[in-house]
This record gives structure tokens, C-alpha cells and sequence, in this order.
């Protein structure tokens, strides 16, 4: 299946890959498929919207920065991502990029079952990470 980006023009994408954000993600509760696309260079990922081409946003493993890096998931999550291993979970987390700074959003972990290809934001709950978290690339 071929998809249009802002990033990366016209690209090729298998229809398996998309992942199915059921409630969409906050702010953007209209568009509920994306897929993930590496970036060249670095560990850095980017969500893009099957149904809108500007809709890219750029991802980072946390434990890639953060190595203690803990979420908790609750029963409802866990029953609306239909996990049954955490084997199968990959965890995100948005960056921003404003100013010269890099921030990544540690609150609101994007949560990914790659068996089923289910995603949600999920929001932490006495969470000691912060929303504009700093990291260094």
C-alpha cells in the first residue's frame, strides 16, 4: 500500500505494519492508523497518520535515555491493548523539539502491542517523569 508524507514523500508501507489506535491519541482523536517508519539516522522513530500526511510525530525507545524507566499499566488498558506478555509491548515516548531543546513527553508513554498491532497514549499516574523531560540525543 503506497502513503503520502510530509516527511518522506510517497512511501511503500506494508498494510500488516499499521497500527490501530482505537480512541486515536489526545489532540488527534480523528486519525486512528498510523504506522511506524524508522528515521536514518539515530534511534529515533516517526509515528506517521495513514489518514493525514502532516501528522508525523517523532518517537524515542525511553530506555534508550532512561534506563529505570517504569510504566504501570491497568487492567483496562492492558484489556483494551488485549496484551497477554509484556514481551510483546514496545513503550514510546513523543519528543518536541523547540528552541534548541529536545523535550520527550515521559508522562504520556505511547503503548504498542505488536502482536495485534493495537496502540494507545496512555497517561501515568503519579508519574515522577515530566512532560517536557529533557534528553540528550
Amino acid at each position: 500500500m503506497k502513503i503520502d508524507t510530509r516527511l518522506f514523500g510517497e512511501i511503500e508501507i506494508n498494510e500488516e505494519s499499521i497500527i490501530y489506535f482505537k480512541e486515536g491519541i489526545p489532540g488527534f482523536e480523528n486519525y486512528s492508523r498510523f504506522v511506524i517508519l524508522d528515521i536514518e539516522e539515530g534511534s529515533m522513530k516517526c509515528l506517521q497518520s495513514i489518514e493525514n500526511k502532516t501528522l508525523c510525530l517523532i518517537l524515542i525507545n525511553p530506555f534508550d535515555y532512561f534506563k529505570d524507566y517504569q510504566i504501570n499499566l491497568s487492567d483496562n488498558e492492558i484489556d483494551k491493548l488485549k496484551i497477554s506478555k509484556e514481551e510483546d509491548v514496545f513503550i514510546f515516548n513523543v519528543l518536541n523539539i523547540k528552541d534548541d531543546k529536545i523535550t520527550a513527553n515521559m508522562v504520556a508513554p505511547i503503548v504498542v502491542n505488536v502482536i495485534n498491532n493495537l496502540g494507545m497514549q496512555i497517561i501515568l499516574q503519579d508519574s515522577n517523569y515530566s512532560i517536557r523531560q529533557e534528553i540528550k540525543c
